[in-house]
């Protein structure tokens, strides 16, 4: 269980650049429109949502920030492997260092500017598993105040945005609790497996320890079932019984389910591209026949199934713009 935290919130500075003080705890009110997708278990397309939500926000004309605590470096906006956007001055940022230096320093967060217009992006990686070790020994000497880390260090810059997105580790509690301690609304992904529907019994005890004893206005704002057959209803039924008992009886629950589509899935996340930029490449297609005469290679074919792909997911966003207006 977290401990007793300390009082009162300064600053100071460091060669140039504000350095937040690390006794501060005083409990810090999130951004108005910042959401974290998180559960307790991976593979459940918490990453692909996150970062099509920010797209999306982004493409909406809203200055908009995602952050990603995660130390899998899935990068389905392109920014590692065709590198995309404007990396800050300084250390790199790239593979969760970026995270970890803000942290481990008590710096404000450096993003990657303009990955999209209006997107800047706080990457993930390996370094993000460091944080949890750090988190640790300095939870030891100061107490559980430093679940509020990360919200130290989004506060100095986050009056720059409309909103932030949170993708959330669900490799630690630590890590969660860090995300879900900067953020004003949770929204729950899951597949229909029993040890996915087991997973968020995790962020459902994090979201209540956090709540609770760091961050009052965190809120729940949905649920939803990701990859899965959309005739399945009676599963689904199911499903949401599932995901009731688990983070409340009251828990919203969306209705669009983005299906299972692995080959489009795939290929948009292998060119950095969300699934309705990957759709625009359809009339330029390559084809089957292509392939065969030499012409082309299987990576050139667009599947037409990432139409269908690309409209589900706009509509599971305009719900999560939905809800967190409703919970608003």
């Amino acid at each position: 269980m977290p401990l007793p935290l300390p009082c009162g919130q300064r600053t100071s500075t460091t060669e140039g650049h504000p350095v937040l003080n690390p006794s501060a705890a005083q409990p810090i009110e999130p951004p108005d429109e910042s959401i974290v997708f998180g559960t307790g278990k991976g593979g459940v397309g918490k990453s692909t949502v996150a970062a099509h939500h920010a797209a999306a926000s982004a493409e909406a004309g809203h200055r908009t920030l995602l952050i990603c605590v995660t130390g899998q470096d899935d990068d389905d906006l392109g920014i590692k492997r065709y590198d995309r956007g404007t990396r800050p001055e300084g250390p790199s940022v790239i593979d969760g260092q970026g995270l970890y230096d803000a942290i481990h320093d008590r710096t404000p967060l450096r993003p990657i500017r303009e990955v999209r217009p209006n997107l800047d992006v706080m990457p993930g990686g390996e370094m993000v598993g460091e944080i949890d070790g750090l988190l640790m020994l300095r939870t030891l000497k100061e107490g559980a105040g430093v679940v509020l880390s990360l919200a130290q260090a989004l506060a100095p810059i986050a009056p720059l945005y409309d909103r932030v997105v949170f993708d959330s580790a669900p490799e630690k509690d630590s890590l969660e609790q860090l995300v879900l301690a900067a953020a004003k609304y949770l929204m729950v992904p899951t597949r229909s497996d029993e040890s996915s529907v087991r997973g968020m019994e995790r962020i459902s005890k994090n979201f209540k320890l956090v709540k609770t004893q760091v961050n009052p206005h965190l809120q729940m704002a949905g649920a939803f079932l990701y990859g899965s057959n959309g005739t399945a209803t009676l599963m689904h039924a199911s499903v949401f019984e599932d995901i009731r008992a688990t983070l409340g009886a009251g828990t919203s629950i969306l209705e669009t389910i983005v299906g299972y589509r692995e080959v489009p899935a795939r290929n948009a996340r292998k060119k950095g591209l969300m699934f309705g930029e990957y759709a625009e490449l359809l009339p330029t297609s390559a084809t089957k026949h292509d392939v065969k005469a030499g012409r082309a290679t299987s990576a050139d074919v667009v599947p037409d199934t990432i139409l269908s792909l690309a409209k589900e997911m706009r509509a599971l966003n305009q719900e999560i713009f939905d809800h967190t207006r409703r919970s608003a």
